[in-house]
């Protein structure tokens, strides 16, 4: 096969939002020794490049129309971070003739000040408290507008300063140094500074959810330290070349340290936190809607164009209705994975819509809990893989929307390792597999079949026809004993915990592997567990640790492949599809991918069905 050297800058991508925004691995992350990759870029890494890919297609490749996603290309550039979108607007008209008609392009419309902004996401989290609650992606849509994190993703995918000023490597990256933006104050009118951070991470490391994220990174006795009044120090316990994009999510939110005194005292301030961003929360009904008001004294105001007065958004878990109320003119942006929203959406795309589809950033996944009574013995997960019909739930289910995955990674993607093949779609395998297990453990078996625990997020119809089609699918081996579909909260309380057989849910598919890695970690297994399958690979480990303190492309893919044999051979996740993370809008709502960070680098726009919504405006 024919390869070609291509130069390009790193490029990183924030973690899978499976469960919390703050799984970014907090020893991941991302940028080089410079202190910003923005003023002071890192040599440019070289990719090894098939010209040719067996495994060629993807969003890129998809039309409006949604034509078949996996047709092949001539020549396919894999890329390191997942950073192109598709994005379907209404078709031109047709003359009297059916010939499409010439129109010109309109002039970029000038940005206007005022007005409301309608926002749906799919779930809602328990609280916008980033050093209390353990927030959602969908969570996340709200928490950016409140908080300015410490880092963000421009549109080619490197980290860049936002709350923060500057980062510094020391030494082989142990430690990091971290100083913040001077003249910064929260709504409450006071100064941000270094107390304020340590409070913040302070506050976090001792939260029995969120410590999760830290245990296995950050020096249990001293994971920070104040340099000075705008400095902090943060130290890890082995060295990590990509740090600052930990805290691009919940982890990089800071909080007044005198507020978090009142809310350790006062959880119902959780639900109203003070941060530093260009919005403040006016009012908050827990699972109906929460009201952000435009902050009149924000500190990047002079460099950052706030338009909007009030954004109101609103949770709702049946994406297809929230699409059905975008059309209708209720909401003027959706935030939606389903296929029935996006084929909604993409039926109504004459009907004044912008739409944004990203199917390269996060897999649809089936996780098994390999420390459950029923599937730690591999045979029971082996038979459920062999059982699974990937290519009907994909016909059914994804409806032309997605590409079936086979690993954590899209197929346009370097990392993914294109050898792996799923054992999908293999039933006659199933049988003696479960024949032998109920043989030797029958107390886990009814009728000569495996009794299993199932959850899903939901409630939606979309959720009801996949429960009902993997209970049918897997019937003829499987007890799917009481199915359960919850809000997304409620199932990741679950999840943690342990208190399940098998979850559907996203996971992976992250710009930079390293902050996939938690999942797996040995080290984030326990009673409350980031690693969701429970699966401890010492293997797996020492190469998660090598890949995160090498700079080294090459090194890395073949770790990251290395790493998806190891998942492959342990059968611990079952690769649906790639998700299909899709923007809709009303054709008024304007610079949904035109955003910029206080840096005036551009912000990514489509993140894992996160976007920042405080530079919208409406025409």
């Amino acid at each position: 096969m024919a390869a070609r050297r291509i130069d390009r800058s790193w490029r990183w991508w924030p973690a899978a939002a499976l469960a919390f925004s703050l799984i970014a691995s907090a020893c991941g992350g991302g940028g080089d020794e410079p202190s910003s990759p923005a003023a002071e870029p890192s040599a440019p890494a070289e990719e090894t490049v098939p010209a040719e890919p067996a495994d060629a297609g993807g969003t890129g490749a998809t039309s409006e129309a949604g034509s078949d996603p996996g047709e092949e290309q001539e020549e396919q550039e894999l890329l390191v971070a997942p950073i192109d979108t598709t994005t379907t607007t209404a078709p031109p008209p047709a003359d009297d003739d059916g010939a499409v008609a010439v129109v010109e392009e309109p002039a970029e419309p000038e940005p206007k000040s005022g007005g409301t902004l309608r926002v749906a996401i799919s779930a809602e989290g328990d609280g916008l408290n980033p050093a209390a609650n353990a927030m959602t992606g969908a969570v996340n849509n709200i928490a950016y507008a409140i908080f300015d994190p410490l880092t963000y993703f421009d549109t080619q995918g490197d980290w860049v300063p936002v709350l923060a000023e500057s980062w510094t490597k020391i030494g082989d990256g142990t430690s990091w140094q971290m100083k913040v933006r001077e003249g910064v104050r929260f709504h409450d009118g006071t100064e941000l500074d270094a107390d304020d951070v340590v409070a913040t991470f302070q506050a976090q490391f001792a939260d029995p959810v969120i410590s999760v994220v830290y245990r296995p990174g950050f020096d249990p006795d001293a994971p920070i330290v104040k340099i000075d009044d705008y400095t902090v120090q943060f130290k890890g316990v082995r060295p990590s070349a990509r740090l600052p994009i930990a805290f691009t999510s919940q982890l990089g939110m800071i909080l007044p340290s005198e507020w978090l005194d009142q809310a350790a005292a006062d959880s119902t301030l959780n639900q109203m936190p003070v941060g530093t961003g260009p919005f403040m929360v006016e009012s908050r009904i827990l699972g109906e809607r929460t009201v952000l008001v435009r902050n009149p004294d924000y500190w990047a105001a002079d460099i950052i164009d706030i338009g909007l007065d009030r954004i109101e958004i609103y949770p709702i878990s049946d994406q297809t209705v929230a699409a059905q109320r975008l059309i209708a003119g209720d909401l003027d942006l959706i935030l939606v994975s389903s296929a029935e929203a996006i084929l909604t959406l993409r039926d109504a795309a004459d009907q004044g819509l912008t739409i944004i589809e990203n199917q390269r950033s996060e897999e649809s996944t089936m996780i098994i809990n390999a420390a459950s009574a029923t599937f730690s013995d591999i045979r029971a997960r082996q038979a459920l893989t062999f059982a699974t019909d990937q290519d009907l739930y994909v016909e059914l289910l994804g409806q032309g929307t997605t590409l079936a995955a086979d690993t954590m990674f899209h197929p346009d993607m370097i990392w993914r390792n294109p050898d792996i093949e799923q054992e999908t779609n293999m039933p006659e395998r199933a049988g003696p597999l479960v024949a032998a297990y109920c043989a030797d453990l029958p107390e886990n078996c009814s009728g000569g079949k495996i009794n299993m625990r199932f959850g899903l997020s939901g409630p939606s119809v979309e959720s009801d026809r996949a429960v009902d089609l993997l209970v049918d699918m897997w019937g003829d081996y499987f007890n799917v004993v009481d199915p359960s579909v919850k809000p997304l909260q409620d199932l990741l309380i679950d999840v943690v915990l342990g208190n399940y057989d098998v979850a559907q849910a996203f996971a992976f598919g992250g710009v930079d592997p390293d902050n996939d890695a938690l999942f797996m970690e040995c080290g984030a297994i326990g009673f409350i567990s980031l690693n969701f399958a429970r699966h401890c690979d010492q293997e797996r480990d020492e190469l998660i640790y090598e890949q995160r303190r090498v700079d080294d492309l090459d090194r890395r893919v073949q770790i990251w492949h290395r790493i998806q044999e190891i998942n492959r051979d342990a059968y611990i996740f079952i690769f649906v599809n790639h998700a299909n993370w899709t923007i809709g809008a009303r054709d008024n709502v304007e610079n949904i991918c035109g955003q910029i960070g206080p840096t005036g680098d551009p912000i990514l726009c489509n993140n894992q069905g996160q976007t920042w919504l405080s530079q919208l405006w409406l025409s």
